[in-house]
């Protein structure tokens, strides 16, 4: 210990103090300017938090006189007693002078009149700026009223305009919704009475039906062929020969006509309606036979006439202007036949397409050596066979243009 009672702050050589480290040695001015730094911020700090603090409060009052939201009348009791208070202790004031100064008897009256007149212009005087501070204060409370009332009112009418809006809405909505729900119910209720009339009267509906409207002459339109096209069906109809597991035969044929049957554009058409069918794989290639057309007449196998109607006989008495004929080496199809079927035919659903099929196959089936009706119909409903004379009777079958397997065979 140092003289004067301070501690001795050396230490000896090579050894710390107890209880300190080298970073706790702080000058001791710095100290006071951390100190003093401190304590201001905290002074700025909390003077900012009042300041903020009565800011919010002003906010809040200035909002609440805005909405009209202060008690008017509580403050103008307590300006009422305030002033009452005032003019209390004045007049207490006064009496303890008076009480100190007595006047005599006789003057009581003067003065009493001298001060009650001095009092009364004053109290009139404060009376008077009380009053007009109450007008002022009214008027503008009352502005404020008018102004939260107008606002309130505009408020009001905008959200009765929007419920108003909202039902009117919600109404349609509903009105459609009803109304579409109505025209399901009558719709289906006009399904349920058509379907109870259906089975109420099966008659109309299995019993007499009318007949389809004759196809006279109303084919399908087909794409002419070209040689790729030639290539891709004939291709088709030597694969299905050789799947049949039959004996495959390649024909020729040629493509000649017989009266006034048209020009070389009726023939070029009525060539590719023959190669097509002969070559269709539902047809003769199914038996092992395949058809190959040639333009030159003196290499053919057959030919195949496209004949006026009036003259079928010229190649055989034995052929009917009403139907088609096969004489020898010669498949004559009726110019008439192919143009407008039968109305048996048609009748029965065969459309004019499926007609031309038919007569092709049926006459190019005489020549590979089938006779008519050689398999005939088998029973009612069932498909009737090529060979059968399908144009002349049905005989109950329902019309056929493609061979059936029983008769999948050449000579």
């Amino acid at each position: 210990m140092k003289r004067g009672g301070r501690p001795d702050s050396r230490s000896p050589r090579g050894k710390k103090p107890v209880g300190e480290s080298p970073s706790s040695t702080v000058p001791g001015e710095a100290g006071k300017v951390v100190r003093a730094f401190l304590h201001g911020f905290a002074s700025v700090l909390l003077a900012g938090i009042r300041e903020f603090n009565h800011a919010v409060r002003r906010g809040f009052r200035s909002l609440r006189n805005f909405l009209g939201l202060n008690p008017v009348k509580a403050s103008h009791k307590l300006h009422d007693k305030t002033d009452t208070d005032s003019t209390s202790r004045r007049a207490a004031a006064h009496g303890v002078q008076s009480s100190r100064v007595r006047m005599p008897r006789q003057d009581s009256a003067i003065s009493q009149g001298f001060i009650g007149s001095v009092l009364g212009n004053e109290s009139g005087r404060n009376s008077t700026r009380r009053s007009g501070a109450r007008r002022r204060s009214g008027s503008a409370t009352r502005s404020v009223t008018k102004s939260v009332y107008l606002i309130r009112r505009v408020v009001v009418a905008i959200v009765a305009l929007v419920v108003v809006i909202a039902i009117v809405l919600g109404c349609r909505a509903a009105i459609s919704a009803v109304g579409h729900h109505h025209d399901l119910a009558s719709g289906q209720n006009s399904s349920q009475v058509a379907n109870k009339s259906k089975r109420t009267n099966p008659s109309k509906d299995t019993g007499k039906r009318k007949p389809p409207k004759p196809d006279t002459g109303k084919a399908n339109g087909q794409e002419a062929l070209t040689d790729h096209s030639r290539a891709v069906i004939a291709a088709t109809a030597q694969k299905t020969a050789a799947a049949s597991g039959k004996p495959v035969h390649q024909y020729s044929y040629c493509v000649g006509s017989k009266g006034d049957v048209g020009d070389s554009s009726v023939l070029q058409k009525f060539e590719n309606v023959v190669f097509r069918t002969l070559n269709d794989p539902r047809g003769w290639p199914r038996a092992g036979a395949t058809f190959a057309y040639n333009a030159n007449s003196s290499h053919c196998d057959f030919v195949i006439y496209f004949s006026q109607a009036s003259q079928m006989r010229t190649f055989s008495t034995s052929c009917s202007n009403d139907y088609s004929c096969c004489v020898g080496n010669n498949v004559i199809i009726n110019q008439d036949r192919f143009n407008g079927a039968t109305p048996q035919m048609l009748s029965a659903g065969m459309s004019l397409d499926r007609y031309r099929e038919m007569i092709v196959n049926h006459e190019t089936g005489h020549w590979l050596g089938h006779l008519d009706n050689q398999p005939s119909c088998p029973a009612a409903g069932a498909t009737a066979p090529l060979m059968q004379e399908q144009s002349m009777s049905l005989r109950g079958c329902t019309p056929n243009e493609w061979p059936l397997a029983s008769e999948l065979w050449v000579k």
